[in-house]
């Protein structure tokens, strides 16, 4: 038997659901801008997102460069976005402005995704539950209030000062908790910084692979799951 006594989340596409939060709000937003929000429009603004997401290298969180730029860069970004955007759609609206007013949008409870719910509130009560989540903490916290009845901790890369997959955030994270190592199990969509992370600091790591891909890099995580609600079962047979 492992004896886990923690179960740490990635919280965006883990936990919560960011895409649905950024479509639901650019429909809000688009039409202020005199863009209409068809639904191909959104889904094209989001493409852009991801592709400014991207170029700013925000998806590199290995490269010690965005490891210190990383919360700079993530706000960024979106001046980028709407560059783009208005490229396309033309606005007399500021590029800069309005990413930080998308930004602000942002600040409500999340969508959680599939699974979330019954998860996290099967293993409330019976495990410590943390959030670990490279994010804005403004930005972050208020999204996060949709889960928070399930969360006894959260930890916000902008609040420890190092990012996933730095040792040094999972270093605060174990030394905050009280908790060995080997008592911990992160759990988390992304390959380069959920299971890197972990992986770099001595912890167990189940991989949440919805889309089951093919693990092309070198982070090897101890468990794999196709749904979240898989994790339950798992942690019954450890």
């Amino acid at each position: 038997m492992k004896g886990y006594k923690v179960i740490l989340f990635d919280a965006d596409h883990t936990v919560i659901d960011y895409l649905e939060d950024e479509k639901a709000v650019l429909r809000e937003l688009l039409p202020t801008l005199g863009i209409e929000p068809t639904e191909e429009t959104v889904c094209e603004c989001d493409d852009i997102s991801n592709e400014t997401w991207d170029s700013a290298g925000l998806n590199k969180v290995s490269s010690p460069y965005i490891q210190k730029e990383y919360h700079r860069l993530y706000v960024e970004h979106t001046e980028e976005l709407f560059k783009a955007l208005f490229a396309k759609y033309p606005s007399n609206a500021d590029p800069k402005a309005t990413g930080l007013r998308f930004l602000k949008m942002l600040e409500r409870p999340s969508i959680l995704c599939e699974g979330a719910e019954e998860v996290l509130s099967k293993l409330a009560g019976k495990y410590t539950i943390g959030i670990a989540t490279n994010a804005i903490s403004a930005l972050q916290r208020p999204r996060l209030t949709a889960i928070e009845r399930w969360i006894d901790r959260v930890y916000i890369s902008e609040e420890v000062g190092f990012i996933k997959p730095l040792p040094q955030f999972f270093t605060h994270i174990l030394e905050d908790l009280g908790v060995k190592k080997e008592e911990c199990l992160m759990v988390g969509d992304s390959l380069s910084s959920d299971i890197a992370g972990a992986n770099a600091s001595g912890i167990d790591s189940c991989w949440l692979n919805r889309a089951g891909r093919e693990n092309k890099s070198t982070h090897t995580p101890t468990y794999e799951i196709r749904r979240l609600t898989e994790l339950l079962s798992l942690l019954e047979e450890n």
